[in-house]
C-alpha cells in the first residue's frame, strides 16, 4: 500500500505543480526541476527499488530538470531582448525639435487645371 501511495504522489505531484502556472506563472526552471524530480523519483524507484534509489533519482532529476528549464528561460529572455532591440531600431525620430529648415510662403497659382491658394511649406535646410 505504501508503494502505491508513493507512486501516486510521484505521478500526481508534477501535474499538480504544473497546473499552478495559470495562477502565478512559474518559470521554466521551476517547472523543469519539478518534472525532473518526479521522473527521477520514478526512475530511481524502478532501478534501485528502495528509498535511497528514489531519493537519488529525485535529486538527480531535479538538478537536470532545473538546468534544462534555466536554459529555456534564458532563450526566452534572449528572444524578448532581441525583439526589443529590433523594435528600438525602427523607432520614430524625436519630434520635440523640428529638423533644420524654415517655412516659406508659396503664392497662389494654377496647377494641373486647379487653383492652389497661397500656402506655407516647410523647406529643409542642410546643416
Amino acid at each position: 500500500m505504501k508503494k502505491f501511495i508513493l507512486f501516486t504522489m510521484i505521478i500526481v505531484l508534477p501535474f499538480a505543480i504544473l497546473s499552478c502556472e495559470s495562477i502565478g506563472g512559474m518559470s521554466d526552471t521551476t517547472k523543469g526541476a519539478a518534472v525532473g524530480a518526479g521522473l527521477g523519483a520514478i526512475a530511481g524507484q524502478v532501478i534501485g527499488g528502495n528509498t535511497a534509489g528514489t531519493l537519488i533519482g529525485v535529486a538527480g532529476g531535479a538538478l537536470v530538470g532545473a538546468v534544462v528549464g534555466h536554459e529555456m528561460d534564458y532563450q526566452k529572455q534572449k528572444k524578448a531582448d532581441d525583439a526589443q532591440k529590433q523594435k528600438a531600431a525602427y523607432a520614430s525620430p524625436d519630434t520635440t525639435q523640428p529638423p533644420p529648415g524654415r517655412w516659406m510662403e508659396v503664392p497662389g497659382q494654377w496647377a494641373n487645371g486647379k487653383w492652389v491658394p497661397t500656402h506655407k511649406v516647410w523647406v529643409p535646410v542642410n546643416p
